[in-house]
């Protein structure tokens, strides 16, 4: 995780769980141990108490009873209830940023998907997760709707930490990157639908992945 060097502590710690969630680096039912992200962040315990804090108030943490703050657990009704928001709304962002992306944007999407493919090759689940959210955020960024951005970016923390489960699962690490290659073809035909159906075609393979590993029921 990176180092945090500048004022508001707080904030930063904030923003760096915000994106270890989204990423699939924190788990469901992870306990935030306080001492071990400071030292990750290199900061003291109070910032990163108090991120934690916020985070819970804003019920993308959850405090139990033993007052242990861990990441929220997923069910398979809520998986399927986002699934069809995150279709929606990320293959609209694909299909906005179509016509936006340069031949530059695609040089760089192409070296991605080579480093993604790397990581299947050696089984870094960690890596990964990283730069399949790297690649993902690129194109919603590129949809110039930052209204829509923000939406995806809280469908992504709820999520987010059940990702760490894709790589458990041998068809979607072998065939994940495939889904990118159409996503990016699409885009460079300039073919705004197809690649809107690209991204919900990834979307559906990474969730046949997790499905599986959910809670069949809500936890207590």
């Amino acid at each position: 995780m990176t180092k945090i060097e500048r004022e508001p502590l707080s904030d930063r710690a904030y923003g760096e769980i915000l994106k270890g969630m989204s990423d699939g680096t924190f788990a469901p039912m992870q306990p935030m141990v306080i001492r071990n992200l400071a030292d990750s962040f290199g900061i003291s315990a109070t910032p990163i108490r108090e991120a934690l804090q916020r985070l819970v108030a804003e019920r993308l943490l959850v405090q139990l009873p033993n007052r242990q703050i861990v990441v929220p657990q997923m069910t398979v009704e809520r998986f399927n209830h986002l699934l069809p928001m995150r279709v929606a709304l990320e293959g609209m962002a694909a299909e906005l940023a179509t016509p936006l992306f340069t031949d530059e944007d695609f040089v760089r999407m192409e070296a991605l998907i080579g480093r993604i493919a790397e990581t299947t090759l050696t089984f870094d689940a960690r890596a990964y997760l990283k730069l399949n959210r790297e690649f993902h955020f690129s194109i919603y960024e590129k949809s110039g709707n930052p209204e829509l951005l923000l939406v995806i970016q809280g469908l992504w923390l709820k999520v987010g930490p059940v990702f760490n489960g894709l790589f458990d699962a041998d068809h979607y690490r072998e065939h994940a990157n495939d889904e990118h290659r159409n996503i990016l073809a699409a885009m460079k035909r300039r073919d705004a639908v197809a690649a809107r159906e690209a991204m919900a075609d990834d979307l559906k393979l990474a969730a046949k992945a997790l499905l599986p590993r959910l809670l069949r029921t809500p936890a207590d």
